[in-house]
């Protein structure tokens, strides 16, 4: 059920909302982590302030993506436009990608150059600021994502997930190098590089599968479920396609041969609500009817 005006706070009343928090809460971020990993030489800091830099961009085109997915069906697109969602998703993911190979390229030079970085307090605090803000990002994008089932702003709340892990990683980097670990801030910036491509890998990867056409239902469970209809014999050719969220699917359906067209409309509707009931998230489904050659049945039947 969407939420009510009111309902929440204001940056939690709709996937456009919370996305455009998260893009001034990112920039913020960004600009606080670059310039003091600047200062305290720090290439943790510093590659987890240019991943803050990204995830603002990042959360550009999540908002871009989400109000193209929201407009209504036209001319050009009968279908409507909810594949602009994957197709964000995997440029999320191949941002998340460039994101890491920027952070490797930190970490190597921090190697060469053999440079400390300098902990304080400061650097703590502003880390811990960081945490923060994210861990309550990612609790409600996390809440929108699961309330408005948008693929969009799940994608960017797994983006915030390995944003919280590198910035741990930061911190634990920065106090290993003040107990006499210097190379613990690079080793550091390595490990978040790995859990940038990670994240990156399953937004490509997801995003790829809705916009191939991968089917998101298992056929044989489609199968069982309409055979269990009264008045259906058989039935074939089931074609799913779409996101978790947002699915449409086809199916031929063999009813006996002698039925009246009416109740073999009757029958179509059955198995529409049907699939419906135990898949909520199929929002159409096109039954083709087809007589029985083989049938064995009574070719009396009633709705």
């Amino acid at each position: 059920m969407m939420p009510t005006p009111g309902a929440f706070p204001f940056f939690l009343g709709s996937p456009v909302r919370i996305l455009s928090s998260a893009f001034a809460v990112n920039m913020t971020l960004a600009g606080l982590k670059v310039v003091w990993g600047h200062r305290i030489h720090s290439v943790g800091m510093l590659a987890d302030g240019y991943h803050s830099l990204l995830d603002s961009l990042s959360d550009l085109l999540c908002l871009l993506g989400s109000l193209a997915a929201r407009r209504p069906p036209d001319a050009d697109h009968p279908y409507g436009h909810s594949k602009y969602e994957p197709l964000t998703q995997a440029a999320v993911g191949l941002l998340l990608f460039f994101t890491g190979y920027e952070v490797l390229s930190h970490s190597y030079d921090q190697f060469q150059s053999r440079q400390h970085p300098i902990s304080s307090w400061v650097s703590v605090m502003v880390m811990g600021i960081s945490i923060g803000l994210q861990m309550i990002l990612y609790t409600a994008e996390k809440k929108v994502a699961r309330i408005t089932g948008d693929a969009i702003v799940a994608a960017d709340a797994t983006h915030i997930r390995s944003d919280l892990l590198a910035s741990g990683s930061v911190l634990v980097g920065l106090f290993l190098s003040s107990r006499g670990l210097p190379f613990a801030d690079p080793v550091i910036g390595v490990l978040i590089a790995g859990l940038i491509g990670h994240a990156g890998y399953h937004l490509l990867k997801e995003g790829t599968q809705v916009l191939s056409d991968s089917s998101p239902l298992p056929p044989a469970e489609i199968t069982e479920l309409v055979r269990q209809t009264p008045g259906v014999v058989d039935c074939h050719n089931i074609r799913a396609r779409g996101s978790k969220n947002r699915i449409t699917m086809d199916l031929n359906v063999h009813v006996p041969r002698n039925m009246t067209v009416q109740s073999a409309h009757h029958i179509a509707h059955r198995i529409e609500a049907r699939i419906r009931e135990h898949y909520p998230a199929v929002v159409e489904v096109v039954v083709h009817i087809e007589p029985d050659q083989e049938d064995l049945h009574d070719p009396v039947v009633t709705h």
